[in-house]
């Protein structure tokens, strides 16, 4: 008799209001006759909505908790039976999302870290590309089109604007044996005077390159220039200070804005 009284003035609420498409209109009939329902279940039937208490719609949620309904779709519900119940003068408080103990849990996909080494790379031209962003800052297409002749002198790499990204010289000191053994190494590959795009058709090397990270489930579409800036960052700061560190990261890469460098320290 009880649920019947209930049906009756949510039927005429229900009646009453047109907001909404049909979807929503069907949505709404669903939540209150689903209220009705599973208050009818837990055996906690007011004999009015007026005489609505909050203990009923605390309840009512432990009750859709034990039947493993997500907390998102709880507050969906509450939204709806929240206004339903204004509009049939059964104004309770403390029925909000918080007081309730409902919020959504946001799952955000886990970044995935691509700290390629560049020395497990077998193929030499491979190597050496990925060598060049990691160790000096360079873009692939810097590394592809840098003569070693020309744009490499006793302590720096000096990349000219003919080859920069940006077509403005800078230069990258050599401070590592490590890049003096990849200076080496690319020296002795290209015979010092040309350049990778010249020793190999640059559509040979672009599918190595591919190849070779797909190999090893690197994203193809990356530079890996920014291991370079987080490299300056680590073994400089403590030395020079993070300002001043950050204005030579953008000096030796060629980097005009913080948003850039923010991405780079940051990736």
């Amino acid at each position: 008799m009880r649920t019947q009284s209930l049906r009756q003035t949510a039927n005429r609420y229900l009646k009453m209001d047109h907001s909404g498409s049909f979807k929503d209109k069907k949505h709404r009939a669903f939540v209150i006759h689903k209220l009705i329902d599973d208050l009818f279940i837990i055996g906690e039937v007011p004999p009015s909505w007026e005489a609505l208490k909050h203990q009923h719609i605390r309840q009512l949620i432990q009750h859709w908790q034990k039947s493993k309904v997500k907390p998102a779709t709880m507050m969906d519900y509450m939204t709806t039976i929240r206004a339903f119940l204004s509009s049939v003068n059964c104004h309770l408080g403390g029925i909000d999302n918080q007081s309730l103990g409902l919020s959504r849990k946001y799952s955000l996909p886990k970044k995935k870290k691509t700290h390629p080494d560049w020395t497990t790379f077998n193929e030499p031209v491979v190597r050496l590309l990925m060598a060049m962003q990691i160790q000096f800052g360079l873009t692939f297409s810097e590394a592809l089109n840098l003569v070693p002749d020309i744009h490499i002198q006793e302590h720096a790499l000096w990349i000219t604007r003919e080859i920069a990204f940006n077509s403005e010289d800078r230069a990258i000191p050599l401070r590592s044996e490590s890049q003096r053994s990849i200076i080496d190494e690319l020296i002795e590959y290209t015979k010092g005077h040309q350049c990778l795009s010249k020793v190999h058709h640059c559509d040979d090397i672009r599918a190595l390159w591919r190849m070779a990270l797909i190999s090893k489930q690197l994203p193809l579409n990356k530079s890996f220039r920014y291991l370079y800036a987080q490299h300056l960052k680590k073994e400089l700061s403590p030395i020079l200070g993070s300002y001043q560190t950050n204005w030579l990261i953008r000096d030796e890469m060629g980097i005009k804005s913080r948003n850039t460098l923010w991405l780079y320290l940051n990736e």
